[in-house]
Parts: C-alpha cells; sequence; structure tokens
C-alpha cells in the first residue's frame, strides 16, 4: 500500500464524519474515497462514459457486486443485445 499526503479544508467535517462511523481520520478518509470511487464510477456508467467492466474496476469491485450497486441505485444495464450474445458465446467456449 503507498501512503499520499492530501490537503483537507474542512477537516471538521471529516472529524464529524468519523465521530459519527467511530473511526479514526486514516479509516475515515479511507471509507470516503472507497465510496466516491464507487459514485464515480456509477455516474460515468449511467452517463455512458465507460463499460460495465471498465466500471467495475473504477469502483473496485467485481463485475457481479457492480450489478448489484447499479440495481440498488436503479440504474439500467447499457447492454446491447449483440453484447449480450457475444457474452454468451464466450461463457459458453470458456465452460
Amino acid at each position: 500500500m503507498e501512503t499520499i499526503s492530501v490537503r483537507i479544508e474542512d477537516i471538521r467535517g471529516l472529524d464529524f464524519f468519523g465521530r459519527i462511523l467511530k473511526e479514526n481520520r486514516s479509516k475515515t478518509l479511507r471509507t470516503l474515497v472507497d465510496e466516491g470511487k464507487k459514485a464515480k464510477a456509477i455516474d460515468l456508467y449511467k452517463k455512458k462514459k465507460v463499460s460495465l467492466g471498465l466500471g467495475a474496476k473504477l469502483a473496485g469491485v467485481t463485475i457481479s457486486e457492480f450489478i448489484d450497486l447499479l440495481k440498488k441505485y436503479n440504474i439500467r444495464l447499457n447492454l446491447e443485445l449483440e453484447d449480450v450474445k457475444e457474452a454468451l458465446n464466450t461463457a459458453e467456449r470458456v465452460l
């Protein structure tokens, strides 16, 4: 794991999150970054700027978990019939 330095203008806001989450500053910041990555990946997918696979990679989750996140926020999959057929053909070859 790599360490980076970040300047935070609203440190009281971070501490407020930390008190609610019962976490120290480092853990709170990691939690917020993780949730922010997921939210941004979902937003990019919704705007059709990234694929399902890239969205999952950006969010730091599996494709299945990313699909679950999309479902949680009522976001439809950006799949065309040809995409589904190609995925099924690939699955048949692999399995």
